[in-house]
């Protein structure tokens, strides 16, 4: 099955001579991690994405440029970055939030964790080896410090997903109903998490299992859209993405949301081959946790990518558990999941939901914020 091509906004990281040119920082510094980088790109839109193909940019500065192209709650990109010449700080830019959409702001530091493993995974083709640091403790009493990346000198070579960042990119278009995955790649996508405290499993989507995700989503989705401080958030959103925010009428807003209503019942749901729901071993306010899921999902994606796999996020019922969590202190749509699926649930919470597939077109490309407008000092 062929599809044509939408655009996003109509769908509503050898030794030392593989180092940073540090003529670019000018003369070596004795404190290298207080050099300051060369100027910064600052091309939004598709920009960035180009950027990245064409292979420019240097050292850090690279590295971030991969960082911004990583998977984010509704495209939000909720992150600011502070560079050096061998450490990158990856903070939360909080203003960019879901409000009670993501009352914990799960899906905030999840985005923050994608863009730690696309810096991670870019690292090594500039001669690095990243060692992250989560949630590490700030001199300045900083909280927004999400982690500290520093870039230790190793044997330049390309991670296996070094090429897949500039293809990885969110197909909500229809998948092929004809083609599944077989258990094997299943097997290998879930053999990706790297944490005791991460992991995903798949349903396949006409199995028992995979009915009640389905069942949960529509259910999820339409009370998105009833429940004015759910909806609020989901339109704060979609005015993040928006080239003009304040074009976006409460009329165009609920347009877009029985589109989004209709596509999750006829695309999302109905042509997804399998999905996958990560869950992590801990309280759904962990944000070391957020992080380390963020990381498994875009390591997921990008794996997937190699593999010509079409991905989407579905978190509408990950939602609705955590609204219900924070305002009724207990979740009827956690209890749901969790008596459907034959699964160890001792201590494990559902955090993430997406769907994965075959897809016959190119997913369109998300607009990205300027890297210099995302870098601070």
């Amino acid at each position: 099955m062929t599809v044509p091509s939408l655009s996003r906004r109509s769908f509503v990281a050898g030794g030392l001579a593989a180092l940073v040119d540090l003529s670019a920082f000018g003369q070596p510094s004795t404190r290298p991690d207080t050099a300051s980088p060369p100027p910064l790109p600052d091309i939004g839109g598709e920009g960035p994405w180009d950027y990245w193909a064409s292979g420019q940019g240097a050292g850090v500065v690279r590295i971030a440029a991969a960082a911004i192209l990583s998977a984010s709650p509704y495209d939000t990109q909720p992150w600011l970055f502070r560079l050096r010449s061998t450490h990158i700080e990856v903070l939360a830019d909080k203003n960019r939030n879901l409000g009670e959409l993501d009352p914990f702001r799960r899906e905030l530091y999840m985005g923050l964790g994608c863009a730690i493993e696309n810096a991670c995974v870019a690292a090594p083709a500039q001669g690095f080896n990243p060692v992250v640091r989560l949630l590490p403790e700030s001199p300045a009493g900083n909280d927004n410090l999400a982690a500290a990346i520093e870039l230790r000198p190793a044997r330049q070579a390309k991670h296996p997903y070094h090429d897949a960042i500039a293809r990885r990119h969110t197909n909500r278009l229809p998948y092929d109903t004809d083609r599944k995955i077989d258990q094997a790649t299943l097997d290998a996508l879930a053999g990706l998490a790297s944490s005791a405290d991460v992991q995903v499993i798949f349903l396949e989507a006409t199995s028992p299992g995979g009915t009640v995700f389905t069942d949960l989503m529509m259910q999820a989705t339409q009370l998105i859209i009833d429940t004015p401080d759910l909806r609020e958030g989901r339109w704060a959103g979609l005015r993040a993405i928006a080239a003009n925010p304040s074009a976006l009428s409460a009329e165009a807003l609920q347009r877009a949301d029985a589109n989004w209503l209709k596509a999750t019942r006829t695309v999302a749901c109905a042509t997804a081959a399998a999905f996958g729901l990560i869950m992590v071993r801990g309280t759904r306010q962990d944000h070391r946790l957020h992080i380390e899921a963020g990381r498994l999902w875009q390591r997921i994606h990008l794996d997937g990518t190699n593999r010509d796999l079409a991905m989407q996020p579905m978190n509408h019922f990950v939602e609705v558990i955590d609204h219900e969590t924070r305002t009724l202190e207990t979740s009827r749509t956690s209890s749901t999941i969790r008596a459907a699926l034959q699964q160890d649930w001792n201590g494990w919470e559902p955090i993430f939901g997406f769907r994965l597939g075959y897809a016959g077109a190119m997913a369109p490309r998300s607009p990205r914020r300027p890297l210099s407008s995302i870098v601070v000092t």
